[in-house]
Parts: structure tokens; C-alpha cells; sequence
């Protein structure tokens, strides 16, 4: 009895063995592995034997035939092709808030982005959100955000056809607002305003093409105003000073001044605008109504007609030209504004003795006006613009003078 115990117990651990070897065969990754790679050989080492056997293994198709096997293998291929584009543009995953945001996320370049409308995160090319706001199949349009690299703001507000157009808001890299207004395709373009890294208003008015254009208000670095008036290409309209009386000048320009008195002339050094106003009265008394013959800028640069000028030749071409050109002796605005200048004046210096009656008012016993200074004057619509160079050989203007004729 116990032998034929024991042999049954042989017989029953022998085929449990088998089992349990079985099982960890089966249950071994690379066993798996090998039979995947088998499996995927042997499958497409079928699906790519294209080669007919029969007449039944071909499509008619009017005059040709085309072989099921290359039919059913093209097929596949395009379909493998095609899924593999669609994942590889699919939206991302992402990680952390923006993963559990409501938002849908999609690369810049994904074809479901494409086709979807509403709002949306867009990730750029590092990976980095880029945009969070609206979109219309593809293009960006609507109210929206646009963030750097760091996730740093960079612009909020309109969008059409992927350009900021509308009203909308650009920041600083700390976070501060830069520009507050409207745009025209990327650009500040309309009303707007501008302001410092540190936040204080700088100008408030008209843009155009991100440069302040039209009537405009600009303050100091105290968000104060000190010029209340129009701009062209980024620049003051000085012309709008000359003919105008004192009243009417302090409603222009609100800023510090210094003003020198010579007998019953008044000359007027705009600090904050550098300019230099010559004013001409038979008053003594600076509460007249005298009126301002030239304006003398203190800039190498000159907007005229919406065009940028820097040189002479640019200013003969434009003018035609010159109506005078050659040496003139310094005037007392002339001094001053030479004097104004700085220790890079190409002048140097022109002496004034004067003694101060008030903190901001001298009064001028004295200049040199034995000084010559190189000019070339163009006459234009009633105005004489005369430009200032440091030698006869020099093309380039330091300064120039706008007068009323």
C-alpha cells in the first residue's frame, strides 16, 4: 500500500514541477519579448510578401491589376504613418497646476490645434507655455496672454491672426507694465501710454507704429509734466513754439527752465526738452507778451514732413537746396545753447557774464559774440531751419534752430 502511495506521489510532484516550470517560463519578460519580436517577424514578414500567387490575389481595376497583399500593406502603412503623426502632434502632457488645469494644452505646431476653437494653452518649441487665451482654428484670436521662457508675462490683452491688435497691456521682465493701450499688428499703435522700469508715467498720448506720434503729454522721471504738446517719429514738434507768446509757450512746456535776460530780451532754456526759445519784447517784464522768434534744439536729429533727418546731404536732397550756408556770429540764444551742449560741445565754450536775480532768471551784462559758428539754413513753408556744424568739412548737424519768416 505505502509503494503505491509513494507512486502516485512521484507521478503528482512530477506533473506539478512541469507546471510551476511552465509558469515561470511564461511569466519570464524576455519570453514575452522573444515571442513579440517572433510575432511582429513573422506578421509583417507576411504583410510585406506582396508577391500574387493566384488570380484571386489580385483587384481588377479596369485595365490593371493590383495585388491585394501590396493593397492591404500600403493600407497599413499609411494608417501607422498617419498615427504616428497625429500622436507625435497631439496636445502634451504636462505637469503640476497646468496638468490639472480645465485648459486644454497643445504644441505650437499640432494639427488638433488646427481644428479647435475656444481657449487654450499653447506650449512653445523648448516646451514652455507660451499662450494661455483664445483661439480659432489654429490662430491665435481673441483675449489672451503671451509669457517668456520663465513664465514671465510678456503681453495681455486683443489678439487677431496672431498679432497683438486692440487694446492690451506689455510688461517689463520685473513684472511692471511698460506700455498700456492700443495695437496695430504687434505695434503701439493709437492711444496709449508709457511708462518706466520703475512704474512712473512717462508719456501719455498718440502712437504710431510703436513711436509716439500726434498730440501727446510727456512727464519727467517724477511723473511730472513738462511738455504738453505734438510729437512726430518719436520727437517734439518744436516748430509749434516758434511765433507763439510767453502765455501761450508755459502751456506747452511745463518743465524746469533757466531764463537770461539781456535789455529787452528774454532767452529760454527748456532744461527738460533741451531747447533754447529766443524771445523778443519791449517788455522788461517777464509776464509780457513777448513772442518767441526761434527755437534752437539741442538734438542731431530732425523729423520733418514724417521723414527722420541726420545729415546734410539728406537735408540738401529734401530741401533742394540751401539757402545759406556758411559762418554767422553767435547770438545770445546761440551761446546758450552751445553752452547747453555740455562738455562734449564741438563748440566748447562760449563765455556769458551774467549775475542771478532769482534762482532760475540771470541777467546777462555780457557774451562772446565774436564766435563763429558753421550753419546751413533751408527756407520751407514760412520756416528757416538752420543747422549747426562744428567745421565747414563736417556733414553732420549738432543742433538746429526753427524761426518763424
Amino acid at each position: 500500500m505505502g509503494k503505491i502511495f509513494s507512486t502516485i506521489f512521484v507521478a503528482f510532484r512530477s506533473r506539478l514541477v512541469r507546471v510551476f516550470s511552465l509558469l515561470q517560463f511564461i511569466t519570464n519578460p524576455s519570453w514575452w519579448k522573444t515571442q513579440g519580436i517572433v510575432r511582429l517577424r513573422m506578421f509583417f514578414t507576411k504583410l510585406f510578401d506582396i508577391r500574387p500567387r493566384h488570380k484571386d490575389d489580385y483587384y481588377g481595376m479596369t485595365r490593371w491589376l493590383v495585388s491585394k497583399r501590396l493593397a492591404f500593406a500600403i493600407v497599413i502603412v499609411v494608417g501607422v504613418a498617419s498615427l504616428f503623426y497625429i500622436l507625435a502632434f497631439s496636445p502634451v502632457a504636462v505637469i503640476g497646476k497646468v496638468a490639472n488645469a480645465a485648459l486644454p494644452v497643445f504644441k505650437y505646431n499640432s494639427l488638433p490645434l488646427r481644428f479647435y476653437e475656444g481657449s487654450a494653452r499653447i506650449a512653445a518649441r523648448d516646451g514652455h507655455i507660451a499662450y494661455e487665451g483664445a483661439v480659432k482654428r489654429g490662430v491665435v484670436s481673441g483675449k489672451g496672454q503671451l509669457f517668456g521662457k520663465g513664465g514671465e508675462a510678456i503681453y495681455e490683452g486683443a489678439f487677431e491672426n496672431n498679432m497683438y491688435n486692440g487694446a492690451g497691456l506689455l510688461y517689463f521682465t520685473n513684472g511692471g507694465i511698460r506700455y498700456e493701450g492700443e495695437f496695430l499688428n504687434n505695434s503701439m499703435n493709437g492711444q496709449g501710454k508709457l511708462f518706466s522700469s520703475s512704474g512712473s508715467l512717462l508719456y501719455e498720448g498718440e502712437f504710431l507704429r510703436d513711436r509716439k506720434n500726434g498730440a501727446g503729454t510727456l512727464y519727467n522721471a517724477a511723473a511730472t509734466k513738462i511738455y504738453n504738446g505734438n510729437f512726430a517719429l518719436d520727437r517734439i514738434q518744436y516748430e509749434e513754439f516758434a511765433g507763439k507768446n510767453v502765455s501761450e509757450m508755459a502751456e506747452i512746456y511745463l518743465g524746469e527752465e533757466e531764463i537770461y535776460t539781456s535789455g529787452d530780451e528774454f532767452v529760454v532754456f527748456m532744461k527738460e526738452i533741451g531747447a533754447v526759445c529766443a524771445v523778443e519784447s519791449a517788455e522788461t517784464d517777464l509776464e509780457g507778451e513777448g513772442k518767441i522768434s526761434s527755437v534752437t534744439v539741442l538734438d542731431d536729429k530732425i523729423t520733418i514732413g514724417g521723414e527722420e533727418f541726420d545729415s546734410l546731404s539728406d537735408l540738401t536732397a529734401h530741401f533742394v537746396k540751401a539757402d545759406y550756408e556758411g559762418y554767422t556770429w553767435a547770438m545770445l540764444p546761440d551761446a546758450v545753447a552751445v553752452n547747453a551742449l555740455g562738455e562734449d560741445s564741438p563748440f566748447g565754450a562760449i563765455k556769458i557774464t551774467s549775475e542771478k536775480l532769482f534762482e532760475s532768471v540771470s541777467s546777462v551784462s555780457d557774451y562772446d559774440g565774436n564766435v563763429e559758428l558753421y550753419v546751413h539754413a533751408y527756407k520751407s513753408d514760412g520756416i528757416l531751419y538752420t543747422f549747426y556744424c562744428p567745421d565747414i568739412a563736417v556733414k553732420n548737424f549738432v543742433m538746429y534752430s526753427v524761426e518763424v519768416v
